[in-house]
């Protein structure tokens, strides 16, 4: 018997990953029968130079993972995954970014054609984001976070993410950093001396670099963080930020560009700690009554909660997409 849904998984960062599974834990938990299905890049993943050749190569990859699938309907998990594709059921689309805004000019001219015709074709579109909705339209269906345990006592001064150290503005976190225990995540010592050495930045005193690790080993370390320092120049969503404050652990941030989902939940809750003067905002955040920035941001939360984000998958989604 063919599924209900099936999810076709581009999954190329452990962001997209994490997103799927989450999604596919949902839809489950709706009584709903979901099949993920990875898109292989395969060995044109060579190819990969540039946005335009990026989005093609994955495109055709996720219309290839697309053949001989069985569904009552598809749902894509990013808007470059449903670009060529052609699905003779109703599909959805779950995306945290269109072309139409992190493609402009000639290099994305191709995809953002193919872009307004896939939007057009779905049954419902998920925006995953605020900047999503606002870019596209849809039912906001936001990548749940759940409760993250933090530690009454905090043994961390900071932590932060940069397994993609260009993208995490790693050497931005390191020329802002004043001393104290910096915990880095994503990326091993030998990477990160190397990325700081090239752009001229001393290795922090009292930095260790935590490297890969299993999820929950990562969300251990955050929920015993005084202060989760983020430094991106780009983000959709952004989920380690997001799990940060659910730690309850504050959240200093530059204003990241796109469409950041902690930004406005940071600047609500503490705006001091939000700044292009990192320093000074790594100053405020590590003064910050921390308890009260925890109760405050656990109702912020409340609509990534996974019973809110199921509500709205079983009330708005799954009827449009499955009708009886």
């Amino acid at each position: 018997m063919p599924a209900d849904l099936a999810l076709i998984s581009l999954g190329t960062t452990p962001g997209l990953v994490r997103s799927d599974e989450a999604f596919a834990e949902l839809v489950r938990a709706a009584g709903v029968s979901i099949d993920v299905v990875p898109v292989r890049i395969g060995p044109s993943g060579k190819l990969r130079r540039g946005a335009a050749a990026v989005d093609l190569v994955e495109a055709l990859a996720a219309r290839r993972a697309l053949r001989g699938v069985r569904a009552r309907a598809i749902v894509f998990s990013a808007v470059t995954t449903a670009l060529l594709a052609r699905p003779r059921v109703p599909y959805a689309i779950r995306f945290d970014a269109t072309a139409a805004v992190n493609r402009p000019g000639a290099g994305g001219a191709w995809q953002r054609r193919a872009e307004r015709r896939a939007l057009a074709g779905a049954a419902v579109l998920m925006p995953v984001s605020r900047g999503a909705e606002q870019a596209a339209g849809g039912v906001r269906v936001p990548i749940p976070i759940a409760p993250v345990a933090g530690a009454a006592e905090r043994d961390i001064d900071a932590a932060t993410y940069a397994a993609d150290p260009r993208k995490r503005g790693l050497e931005l976190v390191a020329r802002a950093w004043e001393g104290g225990r910096l915990v880095v995540g994503g990326i091993d010592r030998d990477a990160g001396r190397r990325w700081l050495e090239r752009h001229g930045v001393a290795e922090p005193q009292g930095v260790e670099w935590a490297g890969r690790l299993p999820h929950e080993r990562w969300l251990d370390l955050v929920g015993r963080a005084r202060i989760f320092v983020n430094a991106s120049r780009w983000e959709d969503f952004g989920i380690a930020p997001m799990e940060a404050l659910s730690a309850g652990t504050p959240l200093v941030t530059v204003p990241t560009a796109g469409s950041f989902e902690a930004l406005p939940l940071a600047r609500e809750l503490a705006p001091e700690l939000v700044s292009d003067d990192l320093g000074a905002a790594i100053r405020a955040g590590l003064a910050v009554d921390r308890a009260a920035y925890a109760e405050r941001a656990r109702e912020l939360l409340r609509p990534y909660r996974p019973e809110a984000v199921l509500a709205t998958l079983t009330e708005r989604v799954l009827p449009e997409l499955l009708p009886s």
